[in-house]
């Protein structure tokens, strides 16, 4: 049984409420989850080793005493895995995904915030493949200097995100990069996912205070589809718009604070739109 605790004039105390609360949270949330895994071919035994691991890791990372070392004892109190599962997990875990978004992503997004890079009347402009700035060649080396600019080309025009015009510059064709392939379908999936679930879960353990990430969500139910197409098309407009205005600032920030030490921090901001028809 799941118990969360509360804070009273008597201490901490556990609530069956909060139990049964917790638990319904988390079978919304699974739910999803669970549906694709066995899309995916994953059966319970992967997915039941995973969370080993991952209790192993979160309590780890987490819930260590100051001055003291985590000792298996600790670990089979915080996680209920049995010491002798705890000493070859602790082992053979796997260091975590650096987080962080591939050159492409940050490429479009320079390509379509970056002054140089735009057109007078606004949106990015055709570049010519060499040449100093603006260029396609220019604006590569400005992201990374580890992949070629030849590279990047031939993979931006197998996704189709570029196509030739007629004096054989490189036009952008969408405003996003949006992946197709399935380990960067992935590797998005997780890095939003898992940061939009660290914003909500900080949240809650910071109740009843005030909890230190701004989220919010509008939810309204009884709506038509006719309602419902009108609702995702002003959703899906007014959060790029703000997307956009977001990311041209953080480009700004990112040029200028790039030879500072203290720039390590990560910052990400997301927008999603859901809807649900059932029958009447």
């Amino acid at each position: 049984m799941i118990v969360l605790a509360c804070k009273s004039k008597m201490g901490n105390c556990p609530t069956e409420m909060d139990s049964t609360a917790l638990l319904r949270a988390l079978h919304r949330i699974l739910r999803p989850l669970v549906a694709l895994l066995m899309a995916r071919g994953m059966r319970y035994p992967e997915f039941c080793d995973l969370l080993k691991d991952i209790y192993v890791e979160a309590a780890e990372h987490g819930f260590g005493l100051a001055g003291r070392r985590m000792t298996d004892s600790r670990l089979s109190l915080l996680t209920g895995l049995q010491r002798k599962d705890l000493r070859q997990r602790r082992e053979t875990l796997p260091a975590a995904p650096a987080p962080g978004a591939g050159p492409l992503p940050r490429l479009i997004l320079a390509w379509q915030t970056h002054p140089a890079y735009q057109r007078g009347t606004g949106g990015p402009r055709a570049l010519p493949r060499q040449g100093p700035a603006p260029s396609f060649e220019a604006l590569v080396a400005q992201i990374s200097r580890d992949v070629h600019p030849r590279t990047l080309l031939d993979e931006m025009e197998r996704q189709a995100l570029i196509r030739r015009d007629d004096k054989d510059r490189v036009v952008l064709r969408q405003a996003a990069f949006l992946p197709r392939d399935e380990a960067d379908l992935l590797g998005y999936f997780g890095a939003n996912l898992g940061d939009h679930v660290a914003t909500a879960c900080a949240n809650l353990r910071a109740a009843p205070q005030k909890g230190p990430f701004f989220e919010r969500a509008a939810h309204f139910n009884k709506l038509s589809p006719g309602a419902l197409d009108e609702l995702e098309a002003l959703a899906r407009d007014l959060q790029e718009t703000a997307l956009q205005a977001i990311a041209a600032r953080a480009q700004a920030l990112q040029a200028r604070d790039a030879d500072r030490p203290e720039a390590t921090g990560r910052f990400r901001a997301g927008a999603f739109v859901y809807r649900e028809e059932t029958p009447s």
